[in-house]
């Protein structure tokens, strides 16, 4: 059927209805004028349904001339349900979450910003490790900095991925995370691989391959997120890594077995005889990481006690002696706990000690003596309570300390390094959260003042 000819027929059935066959009076004249008037108005109406009728054939036409595009369903990943992918849906895709196949893409991460005030110089106005010493020989005392910057931005995406039934019916995954703090001016940000790995599942098995956190040292303190008290009394940190799990559930609680080895040299990066390359990497062999848990159901609804046993050995080599020696080893004993005492009340923490440990983010960054050629021993952890106050704000009270020994550093090295804390989190609703971090940090030095140093850490944060 023609256009002209649909035309005609709605515009003879509006006819038929509006104006139907009798007799006219005086009296309807008024109400013909008005019955017109509709007529017009629905003429208008018809020549926009023609018009949109058009465009939709003429939309269609050019769909069948091209090839076909794939479907994107809308029924999660191992429902078993079957799609057509010669077909396209025009449905909207929600952010945060993709699914294709077998296969779901999430997305997540925040929007930040912070802003700092130290009373005294840190290493790093942004990325502190430790207080600057004021003695007057090498610094000034109570020299204060402000700095505000957008770089723990961060974005995230998680993989899950089919079964592959070749592989024994193993889960596929993966995670790539990044933010912005590596460097750069602050309106030059540079990007930062903070996760890039890939895992296979099976049950309680489990194998990731990539970047990730260390196997040691799994928890950290809610205060200071920039470097996370690393240096300060909390070990561990991201590098590339192989590492295998065993993770058994039982009634009420699970057990954990995780070892893998890893890059020597991802942190600190040490090359003690400065030929270019990475002792750690000169030794030929990746550290090892092992750690052995346990977490149950606690007396607290919904919360679990847990505990686990860690420790690591690393191996590094120069090329040239350093103070007689080319081998050198690095090694760590710690434990982490998570004890809820209430349901509005919980604490947890880490303690540990071990050598050379510079690499894990121990020792105050000192892991070998060139003067000696020994490795620096030291112990440390920390402690954070967390109180929930209210429905939107939580407390959390702490203390870290990192203490080389003493006769193993050397002149004008770091001694010790602690500091206490006060984190407070209100969270607001709809992935909005406002931090309000205090510290009182101090840093003793081997023949110089300690540097002390009262930090204030303010930020916005907006999740998704």
């Amino acid at each position: 059927m023609t256009k002209h000819g649909l035309q005609l027929i709605v515009l003879f059935g509006l006819v038929g209805v509006v104006f139907p066959v009798q007799a006219q009076n005086p009296s309807q004249e008024a109400e013909i004028e008005l019955l017109k008037q509709r007529v017009r108005e629905l003429e208008e109406q018809n020549r926009a349904i023609l018009k949109a009728l058009e465009e939709l054939q003429s939309q269609r036409r050019q769909t069948e001339g091209a090839a076909p595009k794939p479907d994107i369903p809308t029924t999660p990943a191992g429902t078993g349900s079957q799609t057509n992918t010669s077909s396209f849906r025009q449905e909207p895709v929600r952010w945060g979450d993709l699914v294709t196949g077998e296969s779901r893409l999430k997305f997540y991460g925040f929007l930040r910003l912070d802003l700092i005030a130290d009373d005294s110089r840190p290493d790093n106005s942004q990325i502190p490790f430790f207080i600057l010493s004021e003695d007057p020989r090498v610094g000034q005392k109570d020299s204060g900095a402000f700095t505000l910057h957008p770089r723990l931005t961060r974005l995230g995406l998680n993989y899950r991925g089919p079964v592959v039934d070749r592989l024994g019916h193993v889960q596929l995954g993966g995670q790539l995370e990044l933010d912005f703090q590596n460097g750069g001016r602050e309106s030059r940000q540079i990007i930062r691989i903070r996760h890039a790995n890939l895992r296979l599942s099976r049950g309680a098995f489990g194998l990731l391959a990539g970047q990730t956190w260390d196997v040691i040292s799994p928890l950290f303190p809610t205060v200071n997120n920039d470097t996370l008290m690393w240096n300060a009394g909390n070990l561990g940190d991201r590098r590339p890594q192989v590492i295998f799990s065993y993770e058994p559930a039982f009634e009420q609680g699970q057990l954990s077995v995780t070892g893998g080895i890893g890059l020597t040299g991802a942190v600190d990066a040490l090359d003690l005889d400065n030929n270019g390359f990475r002792d750690g990497e000169e030794s030929a062999r990746p550290h090892v990481q092992l750690r052995l848990g346990a977490a149950r159901n606690s007396w607290v609804k919904g919360q679990r006690v847990s505990i686990g046993i860690w420790g690591h050995r690393g191996f590094e080599r120069t090329s040239r002696p350093i103070a007689g020696r080319t081998e050198f080893r690095s090694q760590s004993l710690g434990l982490d706990y998570t004890l809820p005492l209430h349901e509005r009340v919980g604490v947890r923490g880490e303690a540990w000690f071990g050598r050379n440990l510079s690499d894990m983010r121990g020792g105050i960054g000192q892991g070998i003596n060139t003067v000696t050629g020994s490795a620096i021993r030291s112990r440390g952890g920390w402690i954070e309570a967390s109180i929930k106050v209210h429905s939107i704000f939580t407390l959390h009270p702490g203390f870290t300390i990192d203490d080389p020994r003493d006769e193993d550093i050397p002149l004008q090295g770091r001694t010790r390094n602690r500091a206490i804390w006060i984190a407070n989190r209100f969270a607001l609703g709809g992935g909005f959260l406002i931090g309000a971090d205090y510290l009182r940090w101090i840093t003793d030095y081997k023949g110089l003042q300690r540097g002390a140093d009262h930090r204030f850490n303010l930020f916005l944060q907006y999740s998704f």
